[in-house]
């Protein structure tokens, strides 16, 4: 709406400054300082509505005054004869457009409008005979019927505004209650990856009579996965490690609890990784070596970091019992435990495994 007022305005000045060149006017010096201070006062109302978003409404009032005052200046006394008449001045037009004021107030510029016919009318000039009222009229409804139409634009416009904001309120609302629904999701899921890779994994070892209950390292892990169950539900979360290095041993050292013996090898290991990538491999790592330890039916595995060619891989190898990858499904800990830990990281999985041949589980992330 400001563009299309200022282009109004400079429409209404094209013509005033044509007209000043040609020497229509009788007093061309007092026309000319009218047309500067008329187009002085545009450049002010327009930047200033550009910098604020609209026109502040101090200056729509001294607007409409500066356009009473160039209607009441101009009649008279810049026209010649019969060549430009007094309403046809084009500084009068431009000034009188009262495109700011027609918007803020255009019931306002009405009834100024119908002032100036009046104030005409009562100074004696016959409709009839003088060709100025005729003009006074023309201009009186072209600036009446602005003043409407742009008032009415503006107000269209700012209850559509209302109506999309009342609609992105809404929008806003339900895609917060998803993100809500979402979170509620990823927390629920996190803690079931944390009790199977935890609590119930060495409780099925223990079940299974895989372990000794009453060996201190098994009562050691015991008492490591109730700090960890604690910790969730005190919801103080999982800090995680400062490098992948001292994460993948902190794995190993518990995992060899259960009695798994396991190579680990990460001289290549890169010195600073993202957190998220550093837990999502730390946790991958520990649910493929607690499937070693319920699976595998060994007692050794290896587990290796090497970075090349932008790709940190961490693999777990054991020689085990292996399985068909084809048919056989993968289960809630690996899915969710290894596989989409991984891939929330922008990670992959690979796994490789025969029957007889043992297994090998690689998980790559792109650095």
């Amino acid at each position: 709406m400001v563009i299309l007022l200022a282009l109004h305005r400079v429409g209404c000045f094209v013509p005033a400054l044509a007209s000043s060149a040609q020497g229509l006017y009788h007093d061309r010096p007092a026309d000319l300082l009218l047309l500067v201070v008329v187009l002085a006062w545009n450049v002010l109302l327009f930047r200033t509505a550009c910098r604020w978003g609209w026109f502040p409404a101090p200056m729509v009032h001294v607007d409409l005054v500066l356009a009473v005052l160039v209607l009441v200046l101009v009649a008279g006394s810049l026209s010649t004869g019969g060549m430009l008449s007094n309403w046809g001045n084009g500084a009068t037009q431009a000034a009188a457009s009262l495109a700011a004021a027609a918007i803020v107030r255009p019931l306002a510029v009405v009834v100024v409008v119908a002032g100036l016919v009046a104030v005409r009318t009562a100074v004696g000039l016959e409709f009839t005979t003088d060709p100025s009222m005729v003009e006074l009229l023309y201009a009186a409804n072209g600036i009446a019927c602005f003043a409407l139409a742009a008032g009415f634009g503006i107000r269209y416009l700012r209850r559509e505004g209302r109506h999309l904001d009342r609609v992105n309120a809404q929008r806003l609302a339900a895609e917060a209650e998803r993100a809500a629904d979402h979170a509620r999701y990823v927390t629920r899921m996190a803690h079931h990856r944390a009790l199977h890779d935890t609590v119930l994994t060495t409780l099925t070892l223990i079940a299974r009579g895989g372990v000794d209950h009453r060996a201190a390292p098994v009562r050691q892990r015991c008492a490591r996965d109730a700090d960890y169950i604690r910790g969730l539900l005190a919801d103080r979360g999982d800090t995680g490690f400062g490098t992948l290095g001292a994460a993948l041993r902190e794995v190993v050292g518990a995992v060899s609890l259960l009695g798994l013996r396991v190579c680990f090898r990460g001289d290549l290991i890169p010195p600073e990784l993202p957190p998220p990538v550093v837990d999502a491999l730390r946790d991958a790592t520990r649910e493929a070596l607690n499937n070693v330890v319920k699976h595998a039916g060994v007692d050794e595995a290896w587990v290796t970091v090497t970075h090349e060619g932008g790709v940190l891989r961490v693999t777990v190898v054991d020689r085990g019992c292996g399985f068909e990858v084809r048919t056989a499904p993968p289960g809630f800990g690996f899915r969710h435990s290894v596989v989409d830990r991984v891939a929330e990281v922008g990670g992959r999985t690979r796994v490789s495994s025969e029957p007889g041949a043992g297994t090998c589980v690689e998980l790559s992330w792109p650095r």
